[in-house]
């Protein structure tokens, strides 16, 4: 047990806010890392990861863009954040791949704010960016050549 102390009871609350977000980020990587390991067995590495349109990048999960309003643009950016680039928009519907460099791990990184990005493609365009991980509906099925 890790106990976290602040100068202040803010600070201290705020620490605790981190500890909580890390522990989150930490469960999901395992939770994503166990789901792989688990069709790797069953399906053999190269069918359960799969990759065309993107290169060397691989997926394993796919995703669905979701919102509250249904005509919402779904901003791409170029890193894990608000403060990075516009690379585009997708539309409530649309579905993108969840992209990995080095499986089993899928690439995710929460921003300064505590928000969980995820790093996908779009199988149309080819397009590739980051999207915040609330305005994705992930599901991570095992993938058949």
């Amino acid at each position: 047990t890790v106990h976290l102390m602040g100068n202040t009871p803010q600070e201290s609350r705020t620490l605790k806010l981190i500890a909580i977000e890390f522990s989150r980020f930490v469960m999901k990587k395992a939770i994503f890392s166990i789901a792989l390991a688990a069709a790797t067995a069953t399906l053999g590495a190269s069918s359960a990861l799969a990759h065309n349109a993107f290169g060397n990048e691989h997926f394993q999960c796919h995703a669905t863009l979701t919102a509250v309003n249904p005509n919402a643009q779904i901003t791409l950016r170029s890193g894990p954040g608000t403060d990075y680039s516009s690379l585009g928009y997708g539309l409530v519907g649309d579905e993108v791949a969840v992209l990995t460099v080095a499986p089993p791990e899928m690439d995710y990184e929460i921003d300064r704010f505590g928000y969980g990005w995820y790093r996908v493609g779009f199988d149309e365009s080819g397009a590739k960016g980051w999207i915040r991980e609330d305005l994705l509906n992930v599901t991570c099925d095992p993938i058949y050549d």
